[in-house]
């Protein structure tokens, strides 16, 4: 009997009956058809989405091996401005598209609901006092945006209303605060949370070397004076922390003793950066040692009283120099804003009414943006927008406090640290002309790069405080 059509392996005999030889035929067909689809999209579409959809295969791969291993991914190249899709929306001047930043969070938060759905996220999960006041907050955005499309005011012409502009603002409302609840929820054990914790820190750093050294590297984040803040609090910490070796603070020393004199002797202009810069550092200190703070207050007070002279020629006489009154004026329009719009022009109108209507009605500049968080808010959020955005800061910076003194000493111990100093410092920078949550007339889409680095800190610090405290301790808000 003849042996054609059977094949050896080892002590097994596969023979090619009639149904094994379709099986192998039916998915050669998928290969060869999946190949020629693959190549016709290359061949048809443009090179970013071919590249696209090699990116969403490669973030797919790390979700179904590990969530949080793409998490540390995104947390330590979120802040690279790359990726930049084809134009999607209009309204200043020129058509802008999204970046990986935007989009890669966005496919993340999808996996992440899908998992939150089917009930295989971390079961100890814990209540923060972020979560309320961020729901409430988030729930008034989507009102806000709705407000404005049905009572639009006649004084300004629709056409400058531009709808694609409304739909990113509140998504990147809504992908700054899923940021947060995203990574506090789904970290499921210590050693994730020391991956990503790291990339965060490696990240952070990196810019603020940049910054503070004007190293030459080739990336870096937009505005990445913002990313200081974070990593400049835990070297403080580490500062006043006598466990530590003293290698390890003395160079934290030079670190902050370099930083301060970039920011306040080399970039003195940038009033918001060193107000922030000593608020943060100055919080810290006040949380871990009230004596060495009210010791720290008193010195700063002499030496502002020193060096009167400098700081009057330096910040008062260069900002009227620049125009930088002008965000008194900013925010004197913030206030008519509320007060003619009880709840706002709406998200990303501001442009459209400010600088085609009442900034040249009210005298308070024709900006196209308020040029800051806090302006920003009173203008197309209202009174109402502005409260729920600062009981989210104060009831959250309250919360990381609590949370702190129930964690034992260790990492977690000090990154909430970090990040109570990271909240206070952009929370002050953002009274003069910061964003929190970028604008989108105001380079609010490559910013987000920059700004989504807040609510990814304030995530991981809920993590900290769910995975590092023991369990005796009595978690502020537990479930």
């Amino acid at each position: 009997m003849s042996n054609m059509g059977t094949k050896q392996i080892g002590d097994a005999t596969y023979e090619w009956t009639p149904e094994r030889v379709a099986l192998v035929g039916r998915n050669a067909a998928l290969v060869i058809a999946g190949g020629i689809l693959l190549g016709l999209f290359a061949a048809v579409m443009q090179l970013y989405w071919v590249a696209a959809a090699i990116g969403v295969l490669v973030v797919t791969v790390l979700v179904s091996w590990q969530f949080e291993a793409s998490l540390a991914l995104y947390v330590l190249v979120a802040f690279v401005p790359w990726g930049q899709s084809p134009g999607l929306t209009g309204g200043s001047g020129m058509s802008k598209g999204l970046y990986v930043s935007e989009v890669m969070l966005g496919f993340l938060l999808v996996v992440w609901f899908i998992k939150y759905v089917c009930g295989v996220l971390p079961a100890n999960r814990i209540r923060s006092g972020f979560y309320v006041p961020l729901g409430l907050y988030l729930v008034y955005c989507l009102i806000n945006v709705v407000s404005s499309f049905l009572f639009w005011d006649y004084h300004v012409n629709r056409a400058y209303q531009y709808r694609s502009v409304n739909v990113v603002e509140l998504g990147l409302h809504i992908l700054s605060g899923g940021a947060l609840v995203m990574v506090a929820t789904s970290i499921t054990s210590r050693k994730w949370l020391w991956y990503v914790s790291g990339a965060m820190l490696v990240a952070m750093t990196y810019n603020t070397i940049k910054v503070v050294f004007r190293v030459p590297v080739p990336l870096m984040a937009p505005w990445a004076q913002l990313l200081m803040f974070f990593p400049l609090s835990y070297a403080m910490g580490i500062v006043l922390d006598h466990t530590r070796s003293a290698l390890a603070r003395l160079a934290c020393v030079l670190l902050l003793l370099s930083a301060v004199l970039a920011v306040f002797v080399r970039d003195i202009s940038w009033v918001s950066g060193w107000l922030g810069l000593f608020s943060g550092l100055g919080a810290v200190v006040y949380v871990r040692n009230k004596r060495v703070f009210a010791i720290g207050l008193v010195l700063v007070l002499l030496a502002s009283c020193a060096g009167y002279s400098y700081l009057h020629t330096n910040i008062v006489e260069s900002s009227r120099e620049q125009q930088d009154f002008d965000r008194f004026s900013l925010w004197l329009g913030a206030i008519r804003y509320a007060s003619t719009f009880p709840l706002g022009v709406g998200l990303g109108n501001y442009r459209s009414y400010n600088s085609f209507h009442y900034g040249d009605l009210w005298g308070t500049t024709a900006y196209t943006s308020a040029h800051g968080t806090y302006a920003q808010h009173l203008s197309e959020m209202g009174f109402p927008g502005l409260v729920l955005f600062l009981a989210f800061l104060v009831l959250g910076i309250r919360w990381l406090v609590a949370g702190y003194r129930a964690l034992p000493p260790g990492f977690s111990k000090s990154f909430v640290l970090a990040a109570i100093g990271h909240s206070v410092a952009i929370s002050c920078a953002a009274v003069i002309g910061d964003y929190i949550i970028p604008t989108y007339h105001n380079g609010g889409v490559i910013n987000f790069c920059t700004t989504v680095y807040s609510w990814l800190i304030w995530g991981l610090a809920v993590a900290h405080v769910r995975l590092g405290a023991p369990e005796s301790a009595q978690l502020p808000h537990k479930e």
